[in-house]
């Protein structure tokens, strides 16, 4: 199988709204608790590995506090940028993603930045960080969501028995992966290119 990630030779860096009650006729039912965000969820018809492969949905929050889920924008194509805030080449990406996702949102394109370290490698990102990032690269319709390496990615020391279901293979950032209207991977890269994301876009379509 084609594997989902190459290098470009570019800089990288190695609540839920809830009724108070139904009324079913006679018999009322307690509300059902709120959606949390809990990452990746595993399935047998899932993995993040070869092109081709249909993701594993996930659920976590975005910059408004609302809770974004993958498989919502089936019939889309999905860009993942995975990111880190201490990444300078991220920052880089981060400046153009507004743009792109003006350019192609009439044509079903969603460009979703997941942050999965915060200033320091291995720290969750916080409220704050979502809140600065997407401030500062005037982000406004584009989704960033509040990852982290125990959400989103496999443990890579060989504790995962299927690896590519729990999470994501992830060596450097920005990551970039493309998932087609059916929820599969179709390309992926790691480096920032926008002429190289134009193009995998426009394969997409």
């Amino acid at each position: 199988m084609k594997k989902l990630l190459f290098v470009l030779g570019l800089s990288c860096c190695s609540p839920a709204k809830l009724e108070t009650k139904k009324d079913t006729g006679s018999t009322l039912i307690p509300p059902e608790p709120p959606l949390e965000p809990v990452g990746v969820m595993p399935a047998d018809d899932c993995q993040q590995i070869d092109i081709g492969d249909k993701a594993c949905n996930f659920r976590l929050l975005d910059q408004n506090g609302e809770i974004w889920e993958l498989y919502d924008h089936t019939g889309n194509v999905v860009v993942l940028d995975f990111s880190a805030v201490w990444c300078y080449p991220c920052q880089l990406a981060a400046a153009e993603t507004q743009r792109l996702q003006d350019e192609y949102s009439a044509d079903g394109v969603q460009i979703v930045t997941v942050l999965i370290d915060g200033p320091t490698p291995g720290e969750e990102p916080t409220d704050y960080d979502l809140e600065r990032w997407t401030s500062t690269h005037n982000i406004t319709t584009a989704p960033v969501l509040q990852g982290s390496r125990e959400k989103m990615l496999d443990a890579q020391d060989g504790s995962v028995a299927v690896p590519g279901v729990t999470g994501y293979l992830l060596n450097a950032y920005p990551t970039y992966l493309y998932i087609d209207k059916d929820m599969k991977f179709y390309s992926g890269h790691v480096g920032f290119s926008e002429e190289y994301i134009r193009q995998k876009i426009e394969e997409g379509l």
